[in-house]
């Protein structure tokens, strides 16, 4: 097909900011893999179900999983690596990343994010808007942060844990594996693997899961 980019997603949210960061940043967009069957945007088109990609693009097409799901995009992602297919990451022009900063394979940073020095950002981790992620913090694989989720310093953030619209973690602290943390809470104290907290300050109600698959709290 020619195309650089295709986004991998249902016909979410999620996967409208990221198509709307890769139009703004003038990338090339062959086209959206969407089960719904409705296109995202008009002249971008719709070229299947997700699960039809394998057989519809060239072998140089880049993907982004624009699922907000972390576990169901760590799937994809596997099933497009597996099939000798590359990733991409979108980095929306209107956010600030520090040229000191690592960011993985497949990771989403939406307008308005700044990560800053020494920042650790890990594969197919979605940051959506105005998220501000200062030194040292690390994701890790398939984190998604909300819109105003605020990381001071050194703070570390497991594979596939969620924080939910502006969230605040103290410096410092580390939010666990598949963790969730609720929309609008702040976290003083570390947070287990798999448990889901909320509020000021953030404390347990239950877990996300024995399997340790987040319950995602979407933005």
């Amino acid at each position: 097909m020619g195309a650089r980019v295709f986004v991998i997603a249902g016909g979410g949210g999620q996967s409208r900011n990221v198509l709307d960061a890769l139009l703004v940043a003038g990338r090339e967009v062959g086209g959206v893999f969407d089960d719904g069957g409705v296109p995202l945007a008009e002249g971008v088109p719709l070229l299947g179900g997700v699960d039809e990609w394998r057989t519809s693009v060239g072998p140089d097409a880049e993907f982004i999983p624009a699922v907000a799901d972390p576990a169901e995009r760590t799937n994809v992602a596997a099933a497009v690596l597996a099939a000798g297919g590359k990733l991409a990451t979108v980095i929306h022009p209107a956010a600030v990343v520090s040229p000191r900063a690592s960011v993985g394979a497949g990771v989403f940073v939406a307008a308005g994010c700044a990560v800053a020095p020494d920042a650790k950002i890990g594969d197919l981790s979605f940051l959506n808007a105005n998220c501000a992620v200062d030194h040292d913090c690390e994701l890790g694989v398939a984190v998604q942060l909300g819109p105003g989720v605020t990381l001071p310093g050194r703070v570390v953030i497991g594979d596939t844990a969620v924080l939910g619209t502006g969230a605040v973690v103290l410096p410092g602290k580390r939010i666990g594996v598949g963790a969730v943390v609720g929309a609008g809470s702040v976290v003083t104290r570390d947070v287990p693997d798999g448990v889901t907290v909320a509020g000021n300050p953030a404390r347990p109600f239950g877990t996300a899961g024995t399997d340790r698959t987040p319950r995602v709290l979407r933005p």
